[in-house]
């Protein structure tokens, strides 16, 4: 098997052909430094661990891109690269950014708990879900969520205050609030307990 061709594409990308058919795209980085020319007597085997350095080069710097941006959990951050890379490229980008300390399930709990609760104002069990979603173990997220103090009710006149207003006065908006505020989680006792006490 020979390397008959390469064309350079976008988004630091060349195509390789062997033998006169297109084989993959490799990132123009790792052509370089393997030395990597037309004319190259080349194996199965190279050219698979060449296509498995290139994806984890490629996996490692969009993980880097993304999380310059924000948070990732490590089950979003290997979920988000292996659309588009091999499968143990990416379990090797995931677990070198864990290793240099940028992805931390952890810290991105305590701090993702803390957005749900306190900014978004969903319910702890609907966090607990999300949170769950996110690849974070049970006993770490029942642990932080047990830790952060939040009041059902108060939560409740926030989201109603934010966005129904009018569910104080009218029955069929306050039916949709009802939904809603289910949606985020809360029990339907914390609810009717909530909008009992706007007619105390």
């Amino acid at each position: 098997m020979y390397i008959t061709g390469l064309k350079r594409e976008k988004k630091h990308l060349t195509v390789v052909f062997v033998d006169g058919e297109l084989w993959d795209r490799f990132d123009n980085e790792i052509l370089e430094q393997r030395g990597i020319k037309a004319g190259m007597q080349v194996d199965e085997d190279f050219l698979t661990e060449l296509k498995f350095e290139s994806d984890y080069k490629r996996a490692k710097d969009r993980a880097m891109y993304l999380i310059s941006f924000r948070d990732y959990s490590e089950k979003e951050l290997f979920s988000k690269l292996k659309r588009d890379y091999d499968e143990a490229a990416v379990e090797k980008a995931v677990a070198r950014m864990r290793d240099l300390g940028l992805v931390n399930d952890l810290n991105f709990a305590q701090k993702y708990a803390k957005e749900l609760l306190f900014n978004k104002h969903f319910s702890k069990r609907r966090a607990e879900f999300e949170l769950l979603q996110k690849g974070i173990d049970k006993d770490t997220v029942c642990d932080i969520l047990a830790e952060l103090e939040c009041d059902a009710v108060e939560q409740i006149r926030l989201l109603v205050d934010k966005k129904y207003r009018l569910a104080y006065s009218d029955e069929k908006v306050k039916k949709r609030a009802v939904a809603f505020l289910q949606r985020y989680g809360y029990r339907w006792d914390d609810i009717k307990r909530f909008f009992d006490s706007c007619y105390d």
